[in-house]
């Protein structure tokens, strides 16, 4: 894929698409793969929008972000898990991008958290904590339900609170939130 992306082929990329999908034809294996290659090369997928296979619809959402029906894809599976072959980082990103304020996502954004590793600190929980904070907690300002509800989740997840992770405090450092989980369970109520 990364062949294709080159400039010196940018004049040949519908020739490269049609290989890719005739490739893609003839593989009985996963499509989400081949989506995500000829949404890469610029093919028009939005008749994926409806596949039955949840990463192929993903992956045809995500090459069509500006599309209305793609956003409500993204929006939608923030909730979920993500299917084999999508990453959740990618979802997180592009639900930034559709939701115009954090109170759209906050509902599947909390579920994230929840769910999230630490590893997520930077795309995963960590950005929604970045969207839900876009302006760094001050004390004495108070907080919304959404960001309040959000505060929530991350308490409830173990796997954010080892003090040994300064990738963990770093998130909450940048959204002026307290790095103690005892100090957020406070703000949370």
């Amino acid at each position: 894929m990364a062949l294709a992306q080159q400039t010196n082929l940018a004049d040949r990329r519908e020739e490269v698409a049609v290989l890719v999908q005739a490739l893609a034809d003839s593989d009985p294996g996963p499509r989400a793969p081949w989506v995500y290659c000829l949404g890469r090369l610029g093919v028009n997928l939005r008749g994926l929008l409806t596949d039955p296979d949840p990463a192929v619809r993903l992956r045809a959402a995500l090459a069509h972000e500006d599309d209305p029906r793609s956003q409500e894809l993204v929006l939608a599976a923030l909730a979920e898990p993500a299917p084999a072959g999508v990453h959740q980082s990618e979802i997180v990103a592009a639900a930034i991008r559709a939701a115009p304020h954090f109170d759209v996502i906050a509902t599947a954004a909390c579920q994230v958290v929840r769910r999230d590793s630490w590893t997520g600190f930077d795309t995963g929980w960590g950005a929604l904590v970045g969207f839900a904070f876009a302006e760094p907690y001050g004390e004495g300002r108070p907080l919304t339900d959404t960001q309040r509800a959000l505060l929530r989740a991350l308490v409830a997840n173990d796997q954010l609170w080892d003090p040994k992770n300064g990738s963990s405090g770093f998130v909450f450092t940048q959204a002026g939130l307290p790095s103690s989980r005892t100090a957020c369970r406070q703000l949370a109520v």
